[in-house]
């Protein structure tokens, strides 16, 4: 509890009991009759709850704003992460479209291109996975605040962006990471060396078994349509912050 606020609960329980004092004086005046004790005790009773509903609807007011203060603090944050996250899945999915595009050569071209192929070989071994900034999101959430959002549709999209779409769209993901690593380890394998002279990458890119993982790695329309909808969900929710907190 601040300075301030035990301050004014110090100064309402003050004022209580000095009415309380003043009412268990009036029951035991004998001067006065009982029909004006009753209506004097009932004004100072009125007075009392009067008080009390009045401090605690404060209290709450002051709670309210600082609550709502912390959420803009959030939101506004979180529109900065989530439009780094589109930056980032946006270049994700592009390279998803590159390697369907990669792959589908490799696979289906019956005589490669050693030009083609050294220049468009880092495709193989680039690997992408999304890495989302969360932080500002599971350190709000696991202080208890994602309900002081006040906008329901705004709350329920966040959640949903985080506990529902980013995690489909990492675990769609991860399983093509592993069959990309899988191919990586056979090149590894098949591959005798590594130099310009008597490197053997075009025979083993057409060898069966290489082929094999080139057609299935060729198939990036899964990735892509989790990419599309995490992307569209993080728009959707800088479009409702900006109508709570619109942009200078």
């Amino acid at each position: 509890m601040t300075g301030r606020r035990a301050q004014n609960f110090t100064r309402m329980e003050n004022e209580i009991r000095k009415n309380i004092r003043h009412i268990l004086a009036e029951v035991t005046n004998r001067k006065k009759s009982i029909w004006k004790k009753t209506g004097e005790i009932i004004l100072e009773m009125f007075i009392i709850v009067f008080a009390v509903s009045f401090a605690v609807f404060m209290e709450r007011r002051r709670e309210h704003k600082h609550e709502q203060k912390e959420v803009k603090e959030f939101l506004t944050g979180l529109r900065l992460d989530l439009r780094n996250d589109i930056l980032e899945m946006q270049d994700d999915r592009t390279g998803y479209e590159a390697q369907a595009k990669w792959f589908l050569y490799l696979g289906k071209e019956k005589i490669l291109n050693i030009d083609t192929v050294r220049k468009y070989d880092w495709v193989s071994w680039n690997t992408i996975q999304l890495l989302v900034n969360s932080g500002r999101y599971e350190g709000f959430k696991t202080s208890g605040k994602l309900n002081t959002i006040e906008n329901t549709e705004l709350r329920n999209d966040i959640l949903d962006l985080y506990q529902e779409t980013i995690i489909a769209l990492t675990n769609n993901t991860a399983g093509y990471v592993r069959l990309k690593r899988e191919f990586q380890q056979l090149i590894y394998k098949k591959r005798k060396n590594t130099g310009e002279a008597g490197d053997n990458l075009i025979e083993v890119l057409q060898d069966p078994e290489i082929r094999n993982y080139c057609l299935q790695l060729r198939f990036t329309n899964e990735p892509v349509r989790y990419y599309n909808n995490a992307i569209s969900r993080a728009a959707r929710i800088i479009e409702l912050i900006n109508l709570e907190y619109p942009e200078k």
